[in-house]
């Protein structure tokens, strides 16, 4: 670009015009000034000895820069030594009267106040913190611990609640604190918290964990349901591995069809999901009540409209191996009733060549034991029924329905041909 030479016509241009360049140079020299301090600031490594030398050296030079001082105090404070934790807090009451529109500063001198033994004061500048960014929860998670640690509980469990509501990575710790605080009694915990559904749901999860099944399932039931699928699925999940692990199979499948929005995907207490195979058997992501078909090539499964009992499809099986570890094993949970007689009614269609037999076995859920089974099942051209009653054990109230293979003899298995299976149902007798 050519070099232009601005020619001036007296002396009041000339002057205006040295002004303004003086201007620009002074602006610039300010702007290039401030950014290297604050960068110089921000990058200072605490574990360096020279920095405390450094970080002193740009205090003096931009004595009037909040930002420079916040760095002092971080850098400060990370020392711990005596000293410095004074130094800190100087230097964040500085920065804080530079920039007293800043919740940042507000909230990190609440915090060096608080670690030199000032709760007062401390409480003074998270109030400021709070004025300046009411709805941001770091801040309200902050201040309410500092309330509950000075007895002010109701106050700062407020703030806690609010905090929850926001981010709920805090919720579970503000539960914890709650029921740590009233000696675990629930309603006085959701009195502090407040009755909201990260209250609620936090302490179904919270109770679980404690192995306190029923009051979770209480604190999950006060859920609408549209929270309970929309909002919670993650929780509830979470709510039905903690019932399945301490082998509460009727509060899980309960939570489980909050949380499915297909009627024919809801687990139910007696009955089986899916049993007529009229929607998709998944083979992986399953949960706990769904169909359960083992990892491998043999045999071949799927659904198939070609043959049915009743519906649309059934499920189909076919074998072509002689390996014994040709086999995937079909399973379902189910939540039932205990010390309650039921039986296991299957239709099925077989042409199965082997010497091995294939039959259908219930066993309790929380150990695997078995209860009961069919008798062996036969080739068979037409549909034919199968049945097993079964008793439950009085502390037993899940149940795992399986399709097992009997007969074979080491390594090797003969199978060949399909079986066919639809309409399996469970019944109260």
């Amino acid at each position: 670009m050519p070099l232009k030479i601005v020619k001036t016509r007296s002396w009041l241009a000339a002057v205006l015009l040295t002004a303004a360049a003086l201007l620009c140079l002074t602006a610039a020299w300010f702007f290039i000034k401030w950014n290297f301090i604050n960068v110089a600031a921000a990058n200072l490594d605490p574990s360096r000895p020279e920095s405390m030398l450094v970080v002193d050296w740009l205090t003096q030079v931009s004595p009037n820069d909040p930002q420079t001082h916040f760095a002092a105090a971080s850098l400060f404070e990370k020392t711990f030594e005596t000293d410095d934790l004074t130094r800190s807090l100087r230097e964040y009451e500085m920065a804080a009267a530079l920039s007293p529109h800043n919740y940042v500063m507000w909230l990190n001198l609440g915090k060096a106040r608080s670690l030199n033994g000032d709760a007062e004061g401390a409480e003074a500048a998270y109030a400021r913190a709070l004025e300046l960014a009411p709805n941001y929860s770091s801040v309200q998670w902050v201040y309410g611990n500092l309330l509950i640690r000075e007895g002010k509980s109701d106050e700062g469990f407020a703030l806690l609640s609010k905090a929850a509501v926001l981010n709920q990575a805090y919720a579970r710790t503000a539960v914890a604190t709650a029921l740590q605080m009233t000696d675990g009694d629930v309603v006085q915990a959701r009195r502090m918290m407040g009755d909201s559904d990260i209250t609620n749901v936090t302490l179904a999860t919270s109770l679980a964990a404690l192995k306190r099944d029923d009051e979770a399932f209480d604190s999950w039931s006060r859920l609408t349901a549209a929270d309970k699928a929309d909002n919670f699925g993650e929780q509830g999940q979470a709510l039905v591995g903690e019932f399945a692990a301490a082998k509460r199979f009727q509060l899980a499948a309960r939570v489980e069809a909050d949380l499915q929005t297909s009627d024919a995907a809801k687990p139910a207490v007696g009955q089986v999901v899916n049993g007529g195979f009229e929607t998709a058997v998944k083979l992986k992501d399953t949960n706990l009540f769904d169909w359960k078909i083992d990892d491998g090539l043999e045999p071949q499964i799927g659904l198939t409209e070609a043959q049915k009992h009743s519906g649309n499809s059934s499920l189909w099986i076919a074998f072509d191996s002689f390996k014994a570890s040709g086999f995937r094993a079909v399973s379902q949970t189910v939540a039932v009733v205990p010390a309650t007689s039921y039986e296991l009614e299957i239709f099925y269609r077989s042409d199965i060549k082997s010497a091995a037999t294939l039959k259908w076995e219930v066993a309790d859920a929380a150990t695997g034991k078995a209860i009961a089974s069919t008798a062996p099942m036969v080739p068979t051209a037409d549909w034919t029924p199968i049945k097993a009653g079964f008793s439950v054990p009085a502390d037993v109230d899940g149940v795992i329905i399986r399709l097992v293979r009997e007969g074979c003899i080491g390594s090797s298995c003969r199978m060949s041909g399909k079986i066919f299976f639809d309409d399996i149902s469970i019944r109260r007798v």
